[in-house]
């Protein structure tokens, strides 16, 4: 003889909610009706969980785009009951748009004479860094400002742009 039970546990919430990761997406709480004569488990497929206090749990989302699930069940008189699932949709930031230009010439004729991030968004920058064919940093700064190739010698050089959740890495040739 088999016994089946089902234990139903409603979110209190939506099924699904989508987030949109151009900036920190801060801590959500989520939350099952509350039973006293219940212990709840829960699991996340990303994230952190950040505060458990049985029926209710705060998570940090990740900053990387993808569909999160959480999950919770419950046990009642040793038997496992059915579990809630609630869908976390992160997607990527559409609005970052760059155009990082691969070579600059600073020799003097007023032409392509500084490197720097073009584009619509090139204000979000939060980490521009230049580096030499050996790895040494030759210029940082935490905005957008302009590199002007000054005492650099003709050659390759790296760079790392970093925005909120973004990071874009290449090379860019410095020809006088």
């Amino acid at each position: 003889m088999k016994w089946w039970v089902f234990i139903l546990l409603p979110f209190s919430l939506l099924a699904q909610e989508t987030y949109v990761n151009c900036d920190n997406i801060t801590p959500q709480t989520y939350q099952v009706d509350f039973d006293a004569n219940k212990v709840y488990y829960w699991d996340i497929s990303g994230g952190i969980i950040t505060y458990n206090n049985g029926n209710s749990i705060t998570i940090q989302w990740p900053d990387s785009a993808g569909t999160y699930v959480i999950s919770s069940y419950t046990t009642r008189f040793g038997c496992e009951g059915d579990t809630s699932y609630y869908d976390v949709i992160i997607d990527d930031c559409p609005y970052f748009q760059f155009f990082i230009p691969n070579s600059f010439t600073p020799n003097g004729d007023d032409y392509n004479e500084i490197f720097y991030v073009h584009g619509a968004d090139e204000g979000e920058i939060k980490s521009f860094i230049i580096y030499n064919r050996w790895g040494e940093k030759v210029y940082e700064t935490d905005n957008n400002e302009p590199w002007d190739g000054i005492n650099c010698q003709i050659g390759v050089y790296s760079y790392s742009v970093r925005t909120h959740n973004q990071h874009y890495t290449g090379v860019v040739h410095l020809v006088k």
